[in-house]
């Protein structure tokens, strides 16, 4: 799953990395959650592609969906018309998972190798009032080898070659499986601090062994 994320790359930066102009509203975020309003990339129409402010997690009467699975997005009645015809893109730093023991829960900072910023697929949903944002999951799949042992799943992410095909709804479930494959990803230990989505400072990605966290030292 993707439950908490990073972007914190400055506007001017990020500004020249998706070759769109950003929100005015857009600020740099080391604990992106569930609930707030985050930067993604989606198409206007068939010639204009914006980056725009979403609010991550549909609610339905049943759920607060934050995540969809690769494997049934384009079938499952809650996702398949935005599978179709409402894809978008998610920049990131990189994504926190925690590892479980049965007896603790550690969080690990998982971030790519070859370059700073990567993009999750996601699918956005209509506003539900004239107004409010648009709504967005993110979609997830099996994870990599190197981040298996510590959890069985992962955002989908896209290189960049890739991402016309996938706003215009161009992109196959194996095409995008093989190409999340192709992402080479690193981690290690953080603090458990990120526990705290009150938590926003860079001090959250940086790397601690779990014995020396800040939050077990009480003696």
């Amino acid at each position: 799953m993707c439950g908490r994320y990073t972007l914190h790359t400055n506007k001017k930066k990020l500004a020249a990395a998706i070759a769109l102009t950003l929100p005015v509203d857009y600020v740099a975020d080391y604990n992106i959650g569930p609930g707030c309003n985050t930067l993604a990339i989606a198409n206007r129409d068939a010639e204009t592609t914006v980056a725009t402010l979403m609010h991550w997690g549909l609610r339905t009467p049943q759920n607060f969906h934050i995540n969809a699975r690769l494997e049934t997005a384009d079938t499952a009645p809650r996702f398949r018309e935005s599978w179709i015809g409402q894809r978008c893109l998610l920049p990131a730093n990189g994504f926190y998972e925690w590892y479980q023991d049965g007896v603790t829960k550690q969080p690990h900072y998982i971030y790519p190798s070859e370059s700073e910023l990567i993009y999750f697929a996601g699918l956005w949903f209509a506003p539900s009032q004239e107004g409010a944002p648009a709504a967005c999951v993110i979609l997830t799949t099996e994870a990599q080898s190197a981040i298996r042992k510590i959890h069985d799943r992962m955002p989908v992410i896209l290189p960049v070659t890739a991402h016309a095909d996938w706003l215009g709804n161009q992109l196959k479930k194996a095409d995008v499986r093989a190409l999340t494959a192709s992402i080479q990803l690193e981690q290690y230990t953080i603090s458990r601090r990120v526990n705290s989505i009150q938590n926003k400072d860079s001090r959250l990605i940086e790397a601690t062994a779990p014995l020396v966290d800040d939050q077990m030292m009480l003696f």
